[in-house]
């Protein structure tokens, strides 16, 4: 996984995120906080980061496919909140995230243009200068996880208009979990109607 921090201040408390597919760290960009914030990406090698110590506690968000990917991470224990954000623990499934056809189709056709579209599909950007063919690895890795069990995240926070993850598959996905799940007016990116990492964790 590739890292990168937003804020890295020596706060006493840090927040990591687990981003989604081709979009980096351009959707948290403007939320303020006092916290350190480490964003994490690029889900080929799902090796387990090194994570930063001496922090008193750390918070996890996990969005879209970072859900899938904090699901695959061992060590989870640790931090104090842990909120899933318009993802699904089975990322390429037909009843639970993405149908795997769109998947596949999005991976063999991958270009300039139809990362254009995904973007406007994701409400977000795409990360400037995104390698269409390290992209199509990612998908094709992401094709190939396995079930599992996810983590007990302590909310799940869905889009009432997502047009990456089908509403309806996150319900399923989500239902069995004794957490809160709150259904947002929104798609796929709710960070815009947020103003600080207090509102996301809340």
């Amino acid at each position: 996984m590739r890292a990168e921090w937003l804020r890295r201040e020596g706060a006493p408390e840090l927040t990591v995120v687990l981003t989604g597919w081709a979009v980096g760290a351009g959707p948290f960009r403007h939320l303020a906080g006092p916290a350190d914030v480490l964003v994490l990406s690029d889900y080929r090698d799902l090796s387990a980061p090194d994570w930063p110590q001496g922090y008193a506690a750390t918070d996890l968000v996990a969005w879209s496919f970072g859900v899938a990917a904090a699901c695959r991470l061992p060590a989870l224990d640790g931090f104090r909140r842990k909120v899933a954000v318009c993802g699904s623990w089975a990322p390429c499934d037909n009843e639970l995230g993405i149908p795997c056809e769109t998947v596949r189709a999005t991976a063999a056709n991958l270009s300039e243009l139809s990362l254009r579209q995904f973007a406007r599909r994701a409400e977000c950007p795409t990360e400037p200068g995104a390698d269409p063919a390290a992209l199509g690895e990612e998908l094709r890795a992401v094709m190939g996880w396995g079930g599992v069990q996810a983590p007990d995240f302590d909310r799940i926070v869905l889009g009432a208009s997502d047009r990456i993850f089908p509403l309806k598959n996150l319900i399923r996905a989500w239902q069995a979990w004794p957490v809160e799940t709150r259904v947002l007016d929104c798609g796929h990116n709710p960070f815009a109607l947020w103003r600080d990492w207090d509102e996301v964790l809340a």
